[in-house]
């Protein structure tokens, strides 16, 4: 089936070239350039993915992102002129998925939808490898998580970082080895954004009332442990 973006921007030359470049790549397409119409259109769309501006009238989107993550873990891609680590921090912290700052190469982000799918989709895999500590298990083809039989949401990093310190469970994972296991392209990402992404997922872990938790090893990075 053909995987359908919603690309949500308040400039029309920007939906509207996105638009005609991801159609020619065969993906179903919808644009809309306000944050209302965005939620609107995320609802009605159903969208594989979401190629979203920070700077948008009526809500912004940060604000989309906030009302996304209340009811979808869909992946979400900043399309961005801001640049400083502290918005890219709280862009992750709402639970954005990636960061591509404007003005960009098609190709460059044509590569990031492809990368983020990618891991989306493995979830549509029947057959699974079942990692268990505790009272935890990950469905890893399913990229599914269960603390005491109940599943808990995790964006794609936070599910990425979590199967690493199962898989590595004890052992100290620096936070370049934790970045070199998603296989994610954070071109210019610093020790902070992945303390974002830790401090996210040892809050649900813990909401959750996991018997696992990411322990902080100073200068050196975090492991996993009871």
């Amino acid at each position: 089936m053909t995987e359908k973006i919603l690309i949500c921007d308040d400039d029309p030359i920007i939906t509207e070239s996105l638009s005609e470049y991801l159609l020619a790549m065969d993906y179903q397409v919808f644009t809309v350039n306000d944050g209302e119409q965005a939620i609107k259109q995320f609802e009605e769309f159903n969208p594989d993915l979401v190629l979203l501006d920070i700077m948008m009238p009526n809500l912004n989107g940060l604000q989309v992102t906030k009302i996304i993550r209340e009811k979808s873990q869909v992946p979400i891609i900043f399309l961005t002129a801001k640049v400083s680590v502290d918005e890219k921090i709280l862009g992750f912290e709402l639970g954005a998925d990636d960061y591509i700052t404007k003005p960009f190469s098609t190709r460059e982000l044509l590569l990031r939808i492809q990368a983020v799918l990618k891991r989306n989709n493995i979830s549509k895999v029947d057959n699974d490898q079942v990692l268990e500590e505790g009272n935890l298990s990950i469905f890893s083809l399913k990229r599914e998580v269960k603390i005491n039989a109940i599943s808990i949401d995790l964006t794609k990093t936070e599910f990425d970082f979590l199967e690493c310190f199962i898989i590595n469970f004890e052992n100290v994972l620096s936070r370049d080895q934790l970045l070199e296991y998603t296989k994610y392209d954070y071109l210019d990402s610093d020790d902070r954004v992945v303390d974002v992404h830790i401090k996210n997922l040892r809050k649900k872990l813990e909401d959750n009332y996991s018997e696992i938790k990411i322990i902080t090893v100073r200068g050196m990075g975090y492991r996993a442990s009871k």
